[in-house]
């Protein structure tokens, strides 16, 4: 089961707080007896282990001094044997009776989840149910025997030093404070890990604090005994730790809020989890008209006359382009995009600006193939691209009707120049599609039987790829995009114009080109479209023939569909490609054997002339 993921990435304090209240109301006052046992247990369990704590250094005080803090607890325990003989058994026993209550709790967690469930009938319909059950319950229980025992601690501190307890409090508010001001959905895996990670770090902080107390108590000469000093800085360490415990218990509240609702609490009680994100009540009609046009007068990218002619949410609401038409003076208009991106998303829009700062507004003949870029960069609540797209009005074209385009459209990225310093900058963070192929071995399919080896043909397959791998190497590489069928395309002027570059990658000719029945035939009318041009004959002048260009890129494309299917363990679908690859494989080679006589009867041609 997948956490939960809401429109703007997070999860609003709102919703976090709801899901608290109707936990209270429909677990822990219901069953109240039973949290409070678990809760006594836990504070027990800490009572324990500070008590396996203090005894030893109890024991270590008798052995140095003969005297210790037990003189007159126990009759009869008059020598110094009898005295270290009570402390070796105390001790012994708090850290048994330690590990007996912690028993005691898990074994009580499962029993009361397993109660939970039977009672709302939510057996059977959810895989796994009594084991998570039982781990987001005890994320529940966590949380809040980490705060009472937090507390609890505190008010011993307060006790004894009530400074130091003002101090305590301080050092898990600025704690708070701290991870509220990190907090994103996406981030709770990393704020958890980065708690988990550095609790000694936080600890030590706390015991050097609370150290420094102590020593102006000592100036002050307003010094506490040593065994409340002691218990002090041991209560500020588990306070500390209680605290850390705590944020991360919530933060996996957080995590699994979908498991804890739909898990813990009847249908009725259960927590919406659609509300509408703060990133898109600023599309809304009255809002976006409030903000946007003020904002574009301001940087002088429109008129005073702008009018807002589309506004589109795509991607799950996490993407809004806006449509806007600008009019001069002179009646002139022009046609503005403006793509926002939520937070989680920036990379995108970081990876969009970055190609269309170096290929601004570039042309192909007389084709547009890159449109104007007016400006990007970050609000305060999104990254945005500010896109010019000409005098025209976009005709938005979907998946099916801009099938007739899409040849005109990769002559169009073929032919775009990169600059070598994008092209360094991408290399050094992807990896190209003869380096992912190398990473596909034999052993991937070394669990198949003998006989599904040889009907899918695996190791006559596995002998070939390296060879594949070499032929792929040969192909040139150009710009492409990941998504030509969802990227949002717009004819304009009598051609279609790609407006999402997000997407946008710098491969191997034929990577991210989906398969069809048509795969050869379209490779081909690319190819054989811009072999003419000379500009391009350098890129393909190691192979004889448009034909013989098409097949390997037709190779290409399936061996990167293959290369997709098996990172996605999609086993099935990467099997089933098998035979196509040795087909467009042995293809290529059929080729070789044609061009090479007449590439012969070509040279001996040339002599005889």
């Amino acid at each position: 089961m997948s956490n939960l993921v809401t429109e703007a990435g997070k999860i609003h304090g709102d919703q976090v707080r709801d899901l608290m209240m109707a936990l209270a109301r429909e677990v822990l006052w219901p069953f109240r007896w039973r949290v409070a046992a678990i809760l006594l247990m836990q504070i027990a369990t800490q009572a324990m282990l500070l008590a396996s704590l203090v005894l030893p250094w109890q024991l270590l005080q008798m052995l140095i001094t003969g005297r210790s803090r037990i003189d007159g607890w126990v009759p009869g325990a008059d020598a110094n044997s009898e005295k270290i003989a009570v402390l070796i058994a105390l001790a012994v026993l708090c850290f048994c009776a330690y590990a007996l209550l912690k028993w005691l709790i898990k074994k009580n967690i499962a029993s009361f989840s397993a109660s939970i469930l039977q009672r709302l009938n939510k057996t059977r319909l959810v895989a796994n149910h009594r084991l998570l059950g039982k781990r987001v319950l005890g994320v529940v229980l966590g949380a809040l025997s980490s705060a009472v025992i937090a507390i609890l601690f505190c008010l011993m501190i307060a006790l004894l030093h009530p400074l130091l307890a003002l101090l305590a409090v301080l050092c898990v508010l600025g704690l708070v404070l701290l991870v509220g001001f990190y907090y994103g959905f996406e981030r709770v895996q990393k704020i958890q890990d980065m708690l988990q990670g550095n609790v000694l770090t936080v600890i030590n902080i706390s015991f050097v604090l609370g150290f420094l107390v102590i020593v102006l108590d000592y100036l002050n000469g307003t010094m506490r005994p040593l065994l409340t000093l002691f218990i002090l800085l041991l209560g500020m360490r588990q306070l500390m730790a209680a605290s850390v415990n705590g944020l991360v218990s919530f933060l996996s509240i957080i995590k699994f809020f979908q498991q804890i609702n739909m898990l813990l609490l009847p249908r009725s009680q259960q927590i919406s989890l659609f509300s509408t994100t703060d990133f898109v009540q600023r599309f809304e009609q009255g809002k976006l008209k409030q903000w946007l046009l003020p904002w574009l007068v301001e940087r002088k990218h429109c008129n005073s006359d702008i009018e807002i002619l589309q506004c589109r949410l795509i991607h799950g609401r996490a993407i809004a382009q806006v449509l806007i038409r600008d009019t001069d003076a002179s009646a002139v208009s022009r046609y503005i995009l403006l793509k926002c991106y939520v937070a989680v998303r920036e990379n995108e829009a970081l990876h969009e600006a970055a190609l269309l700062n170096e290929v601004n507004g570039h042309y192909h003949g007389a084709i547009p193939t890159v449109p104007f870029l007016l400006e990007s960069g970050r609000l305060p609540w999104c990254s945005f691209v500010l896109l010019e797209i000409g005098g025209e009005l976009p005709q938005w074209k979907n998946s099916e009707e801009r099938k007739p385009w899409m040849s005109e459209l990769r002559q169009c990225l073929l032919h775009v120049p990169l600059p070598n310093r994008l092209i360094a900058q991408y290399t050094a963070t992807f990896a190209s599609l003869p380096e992912r192929m190398k990473k596909i071995d034999a052993s991937h399919f070394a669990y198949l039987t003998q006989d599904d080896k040889e009907s899918f043909q695996v190791e006559h397959f596995m002998r070939l790829w390296p060879l594949m791998v070499a032929e792929v190497e040969r192909i040139p590489k150009s710009l492409t995009v990941q998504n030509p069928s969802s990227a949002r395309m717009g004819k304009i002027n009598g051609h279609m114009l790609l407006m999402d570059w997000f997407g946008w990658v710098y491969d191997t000719v034929g990577a991210y080109w989906p398969l069809s029945a048509k795969l050869h035939a379209e490779v081909l009318e690319v190819i054989g479209g811009q072999w003419e041009d000379s500009s391009a004959q350098q890129h393909w002048s190691e192979f004889d023939t448009p034909v013989t260009a098409a097949n390997y890129v037709a190779l290409a494309a399936r061996a990167h569909e293959f290369c997709q299917r098996c990172n996605a363990n999609n086993d099935s679908g990467a099997l089933n490609m098998i035979a196509g690859l040795i087909k467009a494989y042995e293809s290529i080679t059929h080729s070789h054997s044609i061009s090479a006589p007449q590439r012969d009867i070509a040279s001996l041609h040339h002599v005889v002339n």
